[in-house]
């Protein structure tokens, strides 16, 4: 059997997330590089067969790599480009959890006409792309689709319903940035936190509204003919109000550093998340209205390490696309989309489905 050689840049949660269910498969072999120390020694605590580094200089990543058959970007969107060009030139696959950035794209692309590139292989974007292509393709000819991603606490206890549970700066800006969408066939953007409406999904009440950076390839949607997609985030009753109040009526969104400050010191910690994919399809058949929806949710497992839904869903999606890269079933070139693999396939898979339902 030949190993699969991987190594992950960022010992964080989804790096470590990552780390934990490649080592459960004898098929991998992982390497984790982080700068700190500590969050090293955060995995060597589990005993895991992980080989671990202790980064000092960005000069020396590109001969960490070499003889390594892929590279994951588990960090800070900001440092993922000295990452693809140590990628580049050591010449491995690439994958990595943030939306492809021009900057990026650009550095990439040499490496792309001999390995394969992953990009935004998280949830929003990332695998809520991968079963939304999968109802547009289900539900035939579509003009409207609206997707709908929440990650929110199971058990509420405060007024936002709300609390830490991925990136705060990437929180900030979901809803302070314009908001990526198809209007009649053309691309766009729209305000976020509008457009709100009412949700309830297994007598659960929610609601939903627009929010930025969920999707990271519209152009995949145009090719499928849908006239008009939509993002938006789910979250309970009563937090958009709580929100605007913030952002609108005291200016928060003007003091980003104010607004950080607030939610890293206010906000509890949140490891009992619920993470709900809501979809909507609507287009015409034979001159009359259809409509197709898909709901699915996703609950910590605590088999596969101490990580709330979001980040084991993110890892899992991640480790789903390296196992079939390995089996070579995404070729063997090119930036790959989101809709290569069947979502139903992924769903499926050992490191998925145990974190289905609940």
């Amino acid at each position: 059997m030949t190993v699969f050689k991987v190594t992950i840049f960022g010992a964080g949660k989804i790096g470590s997330a990552l780390a934990i269910a490649l080592s459960a498969r004898e098929e991998f072999s992982v390497l984790v590089i982080d700068p700190s120390e500590q969050a090293l020694d955060g995995l060597r605590d589990r005993h895991l067969s992980v080989k671990s580094h202790l980064f000092r200089r960005w000069d020396e990543l590109p001969a960490l790599l070499r003889e390594r058959d892929a590279t994951v970007a588990a960090v800070p969107q900001r440092l993922v480009p000295e990452i693809a060009k140590a990628a580049v030139g050591a010449g491995t696959h690439f994958l990595d959890f943030s939306p492809l950035q021009p900057d990026t794209r650009q550095i990439l692309e040499p490496l792309a006409r001999q390995r394969v590139i992953l990009n935004g292989c998280g949830v929003a974007p990332g695998i809520v792309e991968n079963i939304a292509t999968g109802l547009i393709a289900d539900s035939g000819p579509i003009q409207d689709l609206t997707i709908r991603v929440g990650s929110i606490p199971r058990f509420p206890t405060n007024r936002l319903g709300y609390g830490q549970i991925w990136d705060v700066d990437g929180l900030i800006d979901e809803y302070t940035k314009p908001c990526e969408a198809i209007r009649d066939g053309r691309m766009t953007t729209l305000t976020p936190l509008e457009d709100i409406e009412r949700i309830m999904l297994d007598g659960v009440a929610y609601e939903g509204f627009t929010t930025s950076g969920g999707l990271k390839d519209l152009e995949l949607f145009r090719q499928m003919k849908a006239r008009n997609v939509t993002f938006k985030t789910l979250r309970y009753p009563g937090h958009l109000d709580y929100m605007r109040f913030l952002l609108d009526d005291l200016g928060l969104k003007f003091r980003r550093d104010m607004l950080r400050s607030l939610f890293l010191n206010g906000l509890p910690i949140i490891e009992d998340d619920v993470l709900l994919l809501f979809l909507t399809a609507k287009g015409l058949s034979d001159n009359r209205k259809v409509e197709r929806s898909l709901s699915v949710k996703f609950r910590p497992n605590s088999a596969l390490g101490p990580f709330n839904a979001m980040t084991a869903v993110a890892s899992g999606y991640a480790a789903s696309l390296l196992l079939l890269l390995r089996q070579g079933e995404l070729g063997t070139e090119g930036f790959v989309a989101h809709n290569r693999v069947p979502s139903q396939r992924l769903l499926e898979s050992s490191f998925l489905t145990p974190l289905v339902g609940g």
